[in-house]
Parts: structure tokens; sequence; C-alpha cells
């Protein structure tokens, strides 16, 4: 496997040198440690050589922690360099210090040389973009940022010029953040939006689908399965009445330390190009792209999961417009797709398999793969996801949703009325969020020998909510600056934490209703053990990271009243689509013609002209108040019960 590109294109080494006070001085007298302050040069850099330990003032660091500035950037040296540089073209630079996070005054020193030349038009520091320990990641997200930005920068430019003069000044100008949250134009960074796109879908069924089911209102919301299923790839994501946010992840190969919204994405979609490889359905990763795309599109593309729907009649050529083809005004290619499969067919590892057993099995291989993301967010979670409901939005995503929700066990899926365009929809619904994060160092818990935490020892109360507090108000200013009423900002004050001696950090969110004065510490300790399936008792409960979110929340629907059955609408039409038990003539809606009350019993195909949601046998879908679909699924049968009639006649 082939290591992924960098995205820097040169690296140049600063001569600079911290050190971290806590360990060198700890076997100090006092008047050691004021010997090592007084000099006031350190000797050995004065000679070209390394500079000695331990030499020079103690400096209180972001964390709080003591440092030692053993060695400043040379701004001649450092200047030369950048210049270097310039002369190759480069205009964006990212700066990474080893110890930054606490002591960032270096970075600001190379970063106001760089400023002070002219030359660069993006100069990314890494404890501006995210103040975190892990010098890899944090550099890597500094890089992403010098990268992307000048992009985003150069796109917003030609956007904004295409508004009439003077209109920027007097409209507030927002865009999506991946972590969901809204930023003012000038705020928006390239780390911040690798997944801004899918942010916004995953807020649409946030604000939608996790409510009661109709008739059922007293009941609590299940939590939702997000499943965005698009041309080229599938998004899946988790809700629970909060946002879930993870703060490293891994892009293309590079490590980004930002908030992010906890979205799993696979290789599979309606584009997904279908293989037969050694007597094996193989779906993906490669894509038909939307041009040439799949087979039915007219312009020689590739054999994909949109051909298996075309040709199991779960997607209708009639009821699509006539836009494909060279000049684009010819309808989809049934019978193109039906060939390509011949082709397949024809094959000796393909022997003994109709046209139509060979789509449905790419069909159930594509869907199996877009299931396993969401066994990942659940059963490797801890979570039950039989007690989840499966909201299903993209283009593709209510072709598959119905035989997804019953591969996994799950009862209930959601169409919203505008699932095709939801994460536009739910970019209108978003929450203005401001954030502010520094990096910590502070026991939390001390662990007691029977277990558990000391709840008498709380050894960062003196300083925690100080730091949390200055954090809040940094986070709320900046969105009052953007005109929103200081009435109406939520604050959500986080602390990420780990036991001593691990790695595994989780951002836990301040729980307002506990009475215990170490609430954090049985939030982390259930989410800990639901996720990894221990606790580590005799271990100490660390503070890496204070973390404030400052929202201001957007529009929520209102739950839906009840509706009474108005039993089946009059069908549009009929087909012949292959499910489960093979061909199938099924009944065909109209979305636009259904009405509040309207239940549809399955196996059926409704048209929506944003995309066709097709009902598996036995699924029941209700139309909502609101014209949302609520589909009730039913468990999946036993093997033996399945008959197949794989003739088409």
């Amino acid at each position: 496997c082939a290591a992924p590109e960098v995205l820097y294109e040169e690296v140049v080494e600063v001569e600079e040198r911290v050190m971290l006070a806590e360990f060198f001085d700890e076997d100090k007298s006092q008047e050691e440690i004021a010997s090592l302050e007084e000099r006031k040069e350190n000797d050995d850099v004065s000679k070209g050589g390394w500079p000695t330990a331990g030499v020079g003032k103690r400096v209180t660091g972001v964390t709080g922690e003591k440092v030692i500035p053993l060695q400043a950037p040379d701004v001649d040296a450092v200047r030369a360099s950048l210049q270097k540089l310039a002369d190759k073209g480069i205009q964006s630079v990212a700066i990474v210090f080893i110890h930054s996070y606490v002591f960032p005054e270096h970075e600001k020193i190379v970063a106001a040389v760089a400023k002070s030349m002219a030359c660069f038009t993006e100069i990314s520091m890494s404890h501006e973009v995210m103040a975190m320990v892990k010098m890899v990641p944090r550099g890597q997200t500094a890089c992403a940022a010098a990268y992307l930005t000048p992009k985003i920068t150069e796109y917003l430019a030609g956007f904004t010029r295409g508004f009439d003069e003077g209109l920027m000044t007097n409209v507030r100008l927002d865009f999506m953040k991946s972590d969901g949250g809204l930023t003012p134009v000038n705020d928006f960074g390239g780390h911040q939006a690798i997944l801004s796109g899918p942010a916004g879908g995953v807020v649409g069924y946030a604000k939608t689908s996790y409510r009661p089911s109709p008739g059922n209102e007293g009941a609590n919301p299940m939590p939702v399965i997000g499943f965005d299923m698009g041309g080229t790839s599938t998004d899946v994501s988790r809700y629970d009445g909060t946002l879930e946010l993870v703060f490293e992840t891994t892009t293309a190969g590079v490590s980004i330390q930002a908030p992010q919204l906890d979205i799993h994405t696979v290789a599979a979609g309606g584009g997904s190009r279908l293989f037969l490889q050694n007597g094996l359905f193989v779906v993906g990763p490669e894509s038909a792209k939307a041009h040439p795309g799949p087979v039915c599109y007219r312009k020689n593309g590739y054999l994909a999961v949109t051909d298996a729907n075309v040709v199991l009649g779960r997607v209708i050529p009639d009821y699509f417009p006539n836009i494909f083809g060279p000049n684009e005004d010819e309808p989809l290619d049934l019978e193109g797709a039906r060939a390509a499969f011949r082709a397949i067919a024809g094959e000796e590892e393909a022997t003994g398999r109709s046209i139509e057993e060979l789509a449905w099995g790419f069909i159930q291989v594509a869907n199996e793969a877009m299931c396993r993301p969401i066994r990942n967010l659940t059963q490797m979670r801890g979570f039950d996801i039989t007690k989840h409901a499966l909201a299903c939005f993209g283009g593709a995503g209510p072709q598959h949703a119905c035989a997804m929700a019953r591969a996994l066990g799950i009862t209930k899926v959601y169409v919203h009325r505008y699932g095709g365009i939801l994460s536009a929809y739910g970019l209108s619904m978003a929450d203005a969020v401001a954030e502010e994060q520094e990096p910590a160092k502070e026991v939390y818990g001390v662990s007691k020998a029977s277990g558990g935490f000391d709840e008498e020892q709380d050894l960062s109360a003196a300083t925690r909510e100080d730091r949390l507090e200055h954090l809040a108000e940094k986070a709320r200013a900046s969105l009052v600056k953007q005109g929103y009423p200081e009435d109406s900002i939520v604050i959500e004050k986080y602390l990420n934490m780990r036991y001593e001696g691990t790695d595994n950090a989780i951002m836990i969110l301040e729980c307002k209703d506990s009475d215990s004065p170490l609430s954090y510490a049985r939030t982390f300790v259930d989410q800990y053990h639901r996720e990894f399936g221990f606790e580590l008792e005799g271990r100490d409960l660390l503070i890496d990271d204070f973390r404030v979110r400052a929202i201001v929340p957007g529009a929520t629907p209102a739950p839906p009243p009840s509706v009474p059955s108005l039993g089946a609408p009059p069908a549009f039409g009929s087909c012949r689509a292959y499910f489960e038990n093979g061909w199938e003539t099924v009944s065909t809606y109209k979305f636009e013609d259904l009405k509040p009350g309207h239940e549809i019993l399955g196996p059926a195909i409704i048209v929506q002209s944003i995309s066709t949601i097709v009902l598996e046998i036995g699924c029941k879908a209700f139309v909502t108040t609101d014209g949302d679909l609520d589909i009730t699924v039913q468990p999946k049968k036993h093997e033996d019960d399945v008959h197949m009639d794989t003739s088409n006649e």
C-alpha cells in the first residue's frame, strides 16, 4: 500500500529550543534554579553549539506548566530561509514547533518575520489552528490549513463578487464547518471545511428525525443513524440528543486535529463500479464518476450500482428526465445496463447466474459494505443497533434504506421530504458556533485504593472553573461581535480527559444535572467502559484540554402532530421490480400525490423529484403531517423462507 502524498513541498528546520522545567528542576534547590535563571546568555548557543539544558528564565506556559526557553529563533536566519522558499514560488507557510502548544512565542516570532516579508499569502501557526499536545497531527493540521485556506479564500472571493456592491456589509455570510456549526466567512479556515458538506446532512436529520414516532408521542426519541448515500460514497453518523464529535481524524492519510462530526465514510455509492473477480462480487472503491458515469447514462460508462438498480426495476427510467447521452437529451438506458450485465453473465465464473441474480448479488454486497460502518458506530461502541432508527437521505439512500435496516435489525426508517437535498436543508437550521480551547495539565480525579475517585480531592477545582469561564467569555464575545444577542447564547463546557498512563483521551461534556463534585468523572468512566469494555482501577484522571462551545441555536422544527390513517392512496401506476422473492408486480406512487395519513405497504416504489424510495416486502410507509415518510420495517426472514423467482416473463 503506497504512502499518501504529503501536503508540503519543502521543510525548513528552525533552531529553537524550549524545555519543560518540571522534571529538570524536581531535584534542584531554589538556589540552583535561581543561579540557572540569572545566566543572561546560553554560552553553548553563543558558541554555535546546543543550548545547555536548564539555563534561562522559568516562564509559565499556557497549561500552567513552567517552561524554559533555551533558544529563540534567529530572525536573520529565519528570514534567509523564508526568502529561499519565496524564490521558489511558495506562497503558503505552516509553522509547527514541538512545544508551541504550551509556549507559542517562538512560532509567533517566525510568523512575524514571514508577514513582514509580504510574500506569503497564508501563514498558519499550529498553536492557533489547534493547540493540542501531539506535534505530528498538530503539524499536519497546520499544513492542511495552509494548503486549503488559500483555495477557499479564492473561492469565497469569487462567491462574494457575485453580490451587488455593498450587500456584503449589511448581510451576514456564514459557512458550515466540519463540526456542524456556522462560522462567519472571515473565520472560515481550510482545516474546518473538510466535512462541511456531510455536516449539513447530519444537522438536517438530527433536527428532523430525533423525535418520537407518530402515535407514540409520549415515548423518548430513539437514537438515530444517519445514512447519506450519494454517487461515489456513503456517509454514516449517529445522533442521540447531541452531535457526536471527534478531535483527531485521518483523511487521505493526513491526521487532522480539529473538531469534526463523527462521520464514517465508505466508498459505496450509486456510481461505485461493479466487478466479478474470481467468482466474488466486488463493489468499488473505484467510481464511475459523474462523467462518463454508469452504463445507463449513455456515455460509454462503467457498470455501477445504479445500473443494478435500473436492471432490477428499482430505478424506473420513465420517471427520470431525458438528460442523458452525449447531447443530454435521452432517457436512462435500461437495455444498455442489461447488456453490460449480460456480458458478465457470459463469463465462466458467472455460469448459472441470470443477469437479475448478478445484479441482486451486487446490491447485497453494496448494502453490506454500507452496513459495516453503521455497526462500527453502534455495536463496536457498546450501543444496541436494534434500538436505533435509520434516517436516510442523499439521492440514492432511499433505494437501499429498507433493505439495510432489515439486515441491521432496525425496525424504523425515516425519509425526509427533502431527503435528496437534506444537507442544504440542514444548513438552513444549523447553530451558530464559536469555540475556544486551551491545553491543560491538571489532575481531575485522584484514584482510591478501593476503586473510583476521591471526591474530597478535587485538585483542579482552583483553576478549572476560572479557565472554563475565561474561554466561555471569549467564545461568547465572538458571537456577540457577529450580532447575536447575548441572552440567546448557550454555553457548553468540556474537559478532554484520560486515565494516567494512557493515550486515549475522551472529550466529556459537563453534566449539569449531577450533584457530584466530580461529575465529569462518572461520565468519563461510563463512556470509557462502554467503548473499551473495562475500567482502569488505581489510575488518576487527568485533564489534557479545556474546551468551550458557545452556541446560538438554529431553528428546530416542532414535532408534527398525529394524523389519522387514511389507508392506501391510489397508485399512479405499476411496474416489475426485483425483490428477495424474485420479480414482483408493484404499485408506483408519486410523492407529491401523497397526503398526511396515507399508508403504503411494500413492495412498492415511491418516486420523488429528487430520489426514488424502494419499500421492501413487508415494509409499511406512513406519511406524517409534515409530508415525511415514517417506515416500519418487518424483521428479516429466515433464509429458508425465501424463494427465488428469476424469470422475467
